[in-house]
């Protein structure tokens, strides 16, 4: 398996330190954003970034350069060009959806797609060509990484680079607000009182390689289960099967999991079929965290960008507590990292932290 070599990413707390601080201090910072609605625009909280980045090529290709920079930094022209890039997001162009709604077409884009942003940051950086996109919803940048895994354990490329990005979306939030999806208040996982979610922006990118890390990558599983798009069994059997399956991956035990980082998105069904879930594969002992109530539900860039965060928060020596309670102690071991979309997407990985 590959190791992670860097981490780099933005939220709607900041960069990478600031997001760590606000996480410690738990001086969490939220704003507002207008949707449509039947009744006319609403709006609901969301975590946004502080200095927008707007839905425009020049605004996002600009993103995400900041974040490649910041961690390809010390390749070589050599390495460059042993290096991949693969994106995961849930973006997708507003202005294709406005033309379809209006019977406008062919339509007439007025900005590029994300795979377009993959090669010219390949070109740019002198990577060696090799671009992909995945849209899996909330799995997506989770499968980017895996996917990224693969292609480097196969010995066909050296380095890659993985991003996951998530800016503001009319679209997306207003589909999740007509679903009744979205809180009005704060999220709130695995509570009684818990009534949706908050969505959020992030835009992170990670190294992969097998150069010496203290973090690797140790197993993952990913499925899709397409029987109902927008929900799972109330038991959690979908959830259960792909937390096992990474587990005989990453050939260990349930006891040998030293904390997990739930999914958990507040709403009423997805966090009772995790909770269940959960219960089946670990019983009653496990340390569990869930990182949306600091940076909200960033969709597509939550795979990475929850990620990089709970490392931030091991490498500061705690895994971060979920709302009420004590951060936990702690500087190493192996953790579960799960993400459940839309779609029936279902992706767990497990990393590990060796004792320095």
């Amino acid at each position: 398996m590959a190791n992670i070599l860097k981490t780099s990413f933005l939220s709607s707390q900041g960069d990478k330190t600031a997001t760590l601080n606000a996480v410690k201090s738990q001086n969490i910072r939220m704003s507002e954003k207008e949707v449509l609605a039947i009744e006319g625009d609403v709006k609901i909280p969301f975590y946004a970034f502080e200095v927008e980045v707007k839905d425009t090529q020049t605004s996002i290709y600009k993103a995400l350069y900041t974040q490649v920079k910041a961690v390809v930094g010390e390749l070589s022209k050599e390495q460059r060009k042993e290096t991949i890039l693969i994106i995961g997001t849930s973006i997708i162009d507003w202005n294709i959806a406005d033309a379809i709604e209006s019977k406008e077409l062919p339509y007439s884009s007025k900005k590029l797609s994300i795979d377009t942003y993959a090669k010219e940051l390949s070109r740019e950086f002198g990577f060696n060509g090799f671009t992909l996109t995945i849209n899996t919803a909330c799995t997506s940048s989770a499968n980017a990484l895996l996917e990224t895994n693969n292609l480097l354990n196969a010995g066909i490329y050296k380095y890659g680079v993985v991003l996951g990005c998530e800016i503001f979306s009319h679209l997306m939030s207003s589909g999740f607000n007509a679903m009744q999806l979205l809180s009005q208040t704060s999220i709130k996982p695995f509570c009684e009182t818990r009534d949706g979610m908050i969505l959020g922006e992030g835009v992170v990118a990670f190294l992969l390689g097998n150069d010496n890390s203290p973090w690797h990558i140790k197993g993952a599983f990913s499925n899709c289960n397409g029987v109902n798009i927008t929900a799972v069994s109330p038991e959690g059997d979908e959830f259960s099967e792909v937390m096992q399956r990474a587990l005989n991956a990453a050939d260990i035990r349930s006891c040998d999991i030293t904390a997990l980082k739930a999914h958990a998105t507040a709403t009423l069904s997805n966090d009772l079929s995790e909770q269940n879930a959960i219960k089946r594969v670990f019983g009653d002992d496990v340390k569990c965290s869930a990182l949306k109530p600091y940076i909200g539900h960033t969709v597509g860039a939550c795979g990475l960008l929850e990620m990089a965060l709970f490392m931030e928060c091991i490498d500061d020596g705690f895994i971060p507590r979920t709302i009420k309670g004590e951060d936990i102690v702690c500087e190493n071991g192996l953790f579960m990292m799960n993400y459940f979309g839309f779609g029936g997407n279902n992706t767990s990985i497990i990393i590990e932290k060796e004792k320095s």
